[in-house]
């Protein structure tokens, strides 16, 4: 029957089809699976339904997920779509009717304007802004504020072709998405830290734009002549769980909206530890990664494997038994900034406690193996440091991202015509072992900033920023280093030599009393 131009045309609208898993990338490459599609069919004008057990409250055009298996979308009432009518020409509708709240994957629209009595009309979906049947916007930047929520969906780019069959007014259709989309699911493996870190971004760029304002005419997304594209996405998540070691869409699932395309992704995760206020970057690659109309790609990352873990490195008096660390046997010892514990070893009768004397003291237990001072010398004054507060590491269950790159010895020997035993034996032809001519007081040596290039790294190894004990206080965790040497001051019963650094500079210092806790490293 013909309707007039004011008269309402109702459209049925089924399900939009569910969304398929294509791939299920790992953290390092991608692996691509058989497509699976949706075969979901329409269903009887205005009586249409697709089961679905979704009965959230929505805001937006909205999907839930199962990882690996199909997603199920639904319509919100701020949706509409566009209609072709008799004469080719498209009409917007009216807001979406979910007539029945339980099933917000049916949906009915009805259009004030147009003649609709062919069948095969075509409906356009452009996202639950869109103002046009012809063009499609993918944001650059999109926002979940909720783990698992693809809330976001409808803003952030999604849209749809279909035909819808009937006549005279009464169609009913299934909505083919056109966009694709990603499913980002990080883990931590290190149990310790994973409870204390937060997932506050992800950033993918492309070899090629994912982003911005396309064609839609032809209902596929193309790009159109003039526009500027992104080859950039930002999602924006609201400090997502990563307390979990296995890949948990309930933890920290994020979904994000991308131009179909295949893909060289460089995947960056923003994380941050609230108690430390440390926050930082971790980088993924894929390459050759296929991001098929309509599918959803799943992303696994294995978020802390190159965080490097420094737990397991104890403080130490001054030459203490390597069995005895400075909280040997204390319950719940300090673990950050400024914690403090009583019970830190407080005399001579106590196991944990130093090495003690005066003279030519050979250390015999864990600063046996440090570089004695001169070494040290060399390391601070002859290595070229390099400070870096951008690699990301981890110590007690927290994170923290400031630390020094010493030269090797051998290095810094081959560069001055040196050996290594002479360099053991004295600096600038001092032996500093037993001479206080050097002034250990004196400024700090410059650091150059940032760390080595990658050409140079090996020339270099790290040492964390992990501060040290002072009185039983956790002092500079995370701002400083405190390494002690293997030589104590001949002349002072109760003190002893340390490379000490800080952001602005490193120097040797006299005045490491013995009895704090410092941590140790060998020569290298």
């Amino acid at each position: 029957m013909n309707k007039s131009m004011k008269q309402l045309t109702q459209f049925a609208a089924c399900a939009i089809a569910a969304l398929s898993v294509v791939a299920c990338s790992s953290e390092d490459n991608a692996q691509q699976d058989n497509a699976k599609q949706n075969t979901t069919k329409g269903v009887a004008t205005f009586d249409g339904s697709q089961p679905s057990n979704d009965t959230r409250a929505l805001t937006r055009t909205t999907a839930t997920y199962t990882l690996g298996g199909d997603a199920k979308v639904f319509w919100t009432s701020a949706d509409k779509i566009f209609v072709q009518d008799d004469a080719n020409t498209f009409h917007q509708s009216n807001a979406a009717n979910l007539y029945n709240p339980s099933n917000k994957a049916k949906a009915i629209f009805s259009l004030a304007s147009g003649s609709f009595t062919l069948n095969n009309r075509e409906v356009r979906y452009t996202g639950e802004n869109g103002t046009d049947a012809n063009t499609v916007t993918i944001a650059s930047t999109q926002t979940q504020t909720t783990a698992n929520d693809f809330s976001h969906l409808g803003t952030s780019g999604d849209c749809g072709t279909a035909t819808a069959t009937g006549s005279n007014g009464n169609y009913t259709f299934t909505l083919n998405h056109k966009a694709s989309y990603l499913c980002f699911v990080p883990r931590c493996m290190n149990t310790d830290l994973g409870p204390n870190i937060k997932l506050t971004k992800i950033k993918v760029t492309a070899d090629q734009p994912i982003a911005g304002k396309y064609d839609f005419s032809t209902g596929s997304l193309t790009q159109k002549a003039g526009e500027t594209y992104s080859n950039t996405v930002t999602l924006n998540t609201s400090d997502f769980s990563l307390n979990t070691t296995t890949s948990s869409l309930a933890t920290n699932g994020a979904y994000m909206v991308v131009a179909p395309g295949t893909y060289n992704f460089t995947i960056t995760y923003t994380i941050k530890d609230p108690t430390t206020n440390v926050e930082g970057d971790v980088v993924k690659t894929i390459s050759s990664y296929n991001c098929q109309e309509g599918k959803i790609n799943d992303i696994t990352a294995w978020i802390d494997k190159d965080i490097t873990d420094y737990s397991s490195k104890k403080y130490y008096m001054w030459d203490a038994d390597e069995t005895k660390d400075y909280w040997f046997g204390v319950a719940n010892p300090p673990t950050t900034e400024g914690a403090s514990n009583g019970n830190y070893p407080q005399s001579s009768s106590d196991p944990r406690w130093y090495h003690e004397g005066t003279g030519l003291i050979t250390p015999t237990h864990v600063a046996a193996t440090a570089p004695n001072v001169n070494e040290m010398l060399w390391y601070a004054y002859k290595g070229t440091p390099y400070w870096d507060t951008t690699t990301l590491w981890s110590t007690l269950g927290h994170l923290y991202k400031v630390g020094i790159w010493l030269k090797k010895q051998s290095v810094i020997a081959s560069e001055n015509g040196v050996t290594a035993a002479a360099m053991k034996a004295a600096y600038n032809s001092v032996d500093y072992q037993y001479n206080t001519l050097y002034d250990f007081t004196a400024p700090y040596a410059s650091i150059t900033g940032d760390a080595p290039s990658p050409s140079i790294r090996n020339d270099y190894f790290f040492l964390p920023a992990l501060g040290r004990m002072k009185e039983g206080l956790f002092h500079t965790l995370g701002t400083e280093g405190h390494y002690a040497s293997s030589t104590p001051i001949f002349d002072l019963p109760n003190m002893s030599t340390g490379i000490h650094f800080r952001a602005d500079g490193i120097h040797i210092h006299r005045g490491f009393p013995r009895d704090g806790g410092y941590q140790y490293f060998p020569v290298q």
